[in-house]
């Protein structure tokens, strides 16, 4: 890999108690922190960043296939380059949050938190599926794509399913981030999402993991599975993509979480 992930730096340069680094989700890119990256870059160094293939960041960055550790690993060289030192706190929405994972496991010594919005719990999806499974899970995208010839349109279809208070949802802003993704790479990214083996890598990760979910898909099963190794903080009439549904109820949790890191 060579080169740098496009990426914001804001809030103080120096005095920071911890550096927040923000991972968006798939087919997003960094304009969706709009509403929490000025409460955080207040008291925090904050890094927004855009991930291979999404917003300013070409896909060849990576030297291979887009995997859940691959884009992981330009993650932890955007922060060895623009933050060497200090603990870091990780918070991803959806797939971001399977990358701020993977981080953490990468640097042990630096992550000291992973706040996942709703990634890792949503709907059984981050646990590794089989072949059949998986091709299941991604037929209703492909077929799609196939009728209409608009990657861009049929993923937005997609992930409007997940979506509760519709209203409140940028859907031009987000239909031009899930059009500006390459087809194939949103495949197969989508593909090794659903390959991504979250109870290995939890395993592995020794850092507390936060997720703040939408109410509604918190099944008692994700529960009983992970209650234990996840701090779950359900968020009521909020969709997939809570942040930007309801950003006055879900940036504060998150500034509150990262608060109580930082004292």
């Amino acid at each position: 890999m060579s080169g740098l992930l496009g990426h914001g730096d804001s809030g103080p340069p120096t005095g920071s108690p911890v550096t927040v680094v923000l991972v968006h989700g798939w087919s997003c890119s960094r304009r969706q922190w709009k509403h929490q990256l000025p409460a955080l870059s207040r008291r925090y160094r904050t890094l927004d960043l855009d991930l291979p293939g999404h917003g300013e960041s070409p896909a060849d960055l990576l030297a291979g296939p887009p995997t859940v550790g691959a884009l992981a690993d330009s993650v932890v060289a955007l922060m060895k380059a623009r933050v060497p030192s200090g603990p870091v706190v990780v918070v991803g929405h959806s797939l971001g949050a399977a990358v701020a994972v993977e981080v953490a496991r990468r640097e042990p010594g630096r992550v000291v938190h992973v706040i996942s919005l709703d990634g890792l719990v949503h709907l059984g999806v981050y646990e590794k599926q089989d072949e059949a499974a998986a091709a299941g899970l991604l037929a209703p995208l492909v077929e799609d794509f196939g009728r209409c010839g608009d990657f861009g349109a049929a993923a937005v279809r997609m992930l409007d399913g997940f979506v509760v208070a519709r209203d409140r949802l940028p859907r031009d802003e987000l239909a031009a981030t899930c059009s500006a993704l390459d087809a194939r790479f949103g495949l197969d990214l989508y593909r090794s999402i659903l390959a991504w083996d979250m109870r290995e890598a939890l395993a592995h990760t020794a850092v507390p993991v936060t997720a703040v979910c939408a109410a509604a898909t918190l099944s008692p099963w994700v529960r009983r599975r992970y209650g234990t190794r996840i701090g779950l903080v359900p968020v009521p009439d909020v969709g997939h993509f809570l942040h930007l549904e309801a950003p006055e109820v879900v940036t504060p949790l998150v500034r509150e979480l990262i608060d109580t890191l930082a004292r």
